[in-house]
C-alpha cells in the first residue's frame, strides 16, 4: 500500500484539467509486473472502460483499486486540500498488470487516453442524447406504437446512451453527440446507411435495430447496439436519426413480456403455434426468449425469432449440440447461436468454431459470448461481419 501510495502522489499533488496516467515497470515478490495511475475527474464508467481498455492488449489485470477522493486545487492544478469548499471529487485509478514490452506500454497509455477522451463525450452529452432519443420516440409517423415503446422503456435506465448523429442520404453527418464525436469508425458505415433507406423507402418503420461494425471503447468492449429512426420530410425519409448505446444489465435480464416489440413476436409467435400463454408451452417459449440475448433477437424477424426460440426449447429436454445462423435485419451480420454440452466447451474449440463461421461467412467475427444454460448446456453466440 505504501509503494502504491508513493507511486500515485505525484500525479494526485499536481494535475490540470486532463488525466494523469503513469505507467511503469517493478520487481513484485521476484516477478516483473507493471503498475499504472490514473488521476481523473470522477465519472461513470472509468473503470470499466481502463479494464477493458487493459484486456484488449491481451493483458491481465493482477490488482485493481479505486479509491475516490474530493481535491481542491488551486490554478495551477496544484493540491491544496482532500476536503472543503469547492473540492471536486477525484478517481484515482491504480492497476497492476501483467509485464509487457515497450511497444505495447506505448500503445497501452495511447489507448488510455482515447479511452478517457471517449467517457468524457459520452457523459458529458448524456442529456442532449436522451431528448434526441426522447424526441424520436414521440415521431409516430416514424415509429410503430410499440417501438416507440421500446425506446421509451430504453430510456428508462434500460440503455446506456454514447452517440447519437444524423447521417443524411449523402452520408453527411451532423449532430454528433458523444461517440458520434469521436474518431473511429463511422457509428454505420456508407453500404449500410443506404441500404437502412431502403428499408424504410420500402414501407418499413422505425426503429431499426441493428449492431454497429464500431467497438464500445466505453463501458464494454462489445459492438454498439443500434437504434435508427428515419427524419420523414413529405412521407420520405430525408435522414437517418442513429443512437448508439449498449443494453443495460437489467434489460437484458428482463423478462421477454416486459420489453416492447419482443412481447408483441411472443405473443404472435405463441398464437402461430397454437401455444396457451398460460401453458406449458407456451410458458417455456417466454422462457426460453427470456434466456437468449434480447438485444439480438430484439430484431429478428418471424421466421428467424420462431427458428432460435423453438431450437432453445427442443434442447430442454434433449441437451445436443445444435447451430443456428440468422442474419441481421440487413443483412450486414450473421449470428449465429451454439449450443453444446458444458463440458465440451473450451477455448480450442470455440475458437475452430468462430473460425469456421468467419470463413463460410466470408468476414471476421466481431464479438463473440456465452451463457450458461440449464440442464449443463451451454449457449455461445457469435456476430460475424
Amino acid at each position: 500500500r505504501d509503494a502504491a501510495a508513493a507511486f500515485i502522489a505525484p500525479l494526485l499533488l499536481k494535475r490540470r484539467d486532463r488525466p494523469a496516467i503513469k505507467l511503469e515497470s517493478v520487481s513484485e515478490d521476484g516477478q516483473r509486473v507493471m503498475r499504472m495511475a490514473i488521476v481523473n475527474r470522477d465519472k461513470p464508467f472509468l473503470v470499466d472502460s481502463v479494464a477493458a481498455a487493459i484486456g484488449a492488449q491481451g493483458l491481465d489485470i493482477h490488482r485493481i483499486l479505486h479509491p475516490v477522493l474530493s481535491a481542491k486545487r488551486d490554478a495551477d492544478g496544484h493540491l491544496l486540500a482532500l476536503e472543503g469548499e469547492g473540492a471536486v471529487r477525484e478517481s484515482i485509478i491504480y492497476v497492476e498488470i501483467e509485464r509487457a514490452d515497450a511497444r505495447i506500454r506505448r500503445a497501452l497509455v495511447g489507448e488510455i487516453e482515447d479511452v478517457l477522451a471517449d467517457v468524457r463525450l459520452a457523459v458529458s452529452d448524456w442529456g442532449k442524447m436522451q431528448d434526441a432519443m426522447r424526441a424520436d420516440a414521440e415521431l409516430p409517423s416514424a415509429t410503430t406504437a410499440e417501438g416507440s415503446a421500446l425506446l421509451r422503456w430504453l430510456l428508462d435506465r434500460h440503455f446506456t446512451l454514447l452517440g447519437h448523429e444524423l447521417r443524411d442520404r449523402e452520408g453527411r453527418a451532423s449532430g454528433g453527440l458523444g461517440l458520434a464525436r469521436s474518431a473511429g469508425l463511422p457509428l454505420l458505415a456508407p453500404d449500410t446507411i443506404d441500404s437502412a433507406f431502403a428499408w424504410f423507402d420500402a414501407g418499413n418503420t422505425g426503429p431499426l435495430i441493428l449492431k454497429s461494425n464500431r467497438i464500445a471503447t466505453v463501458h464494454r468492449r462489445v459492438p454498439l447496439d443500434l437504434m435508427v429512426v428515419p427524419v420523414l420530410q413529405g412521407g420520405k425519409a430525408v435522414s437517418l436519426s442513429i443512437h448508439a448505446g449498449l443494453w443495460t444489465s437489467a434489460a437484458l435480464a428482463a423478462p421477454a413480456h416486459a420489453i416492447p416489440v419482443l412481447r408483441v413476436r411472443l405473443a404472435d409467435l405463441q398464437a402461430k403455434l397454437g401455444f396457451d400463454p398460460g401453458g406449458h408451452n407456451g410458458k417455456a417459449l417466454e422462457h426460453a426468449l427470456t434466456a437468449l440475448p434480447h438485444d439480438v433477437v430484439v430484431a429478428f424477424d418471424e421466421h428467424g425469432l420462431e427458428h432460435v426460440a423453438l431450437t432453445a426449447m427442443s434442447l430442454a429436454d434433449r441437451p445436443r449440440p445444435k447451430l443456428v445462423q440468422v442474419r441481421s435485419p440487413l443483412g450486414r451480420h450473421l449470428f449465429a447461436f451454439v449450443w453444446l454440452p458444458r463440458d465440451d466447451v473450451s477455448t480450442v474449440r470455440r475458437i475452430a468454431i468462430g473460425d469456421m463461421l468467419a470463413e463460410a461467412a466470408g468476414g471476421p467475427v466481431l464479438n463473440w459470448s456465452i451463457a450458461l444454460e440449464e440442464g449443463g448446456v451451454a449457449l455461445l453466440r457469435y456476430a460475424v461481419d
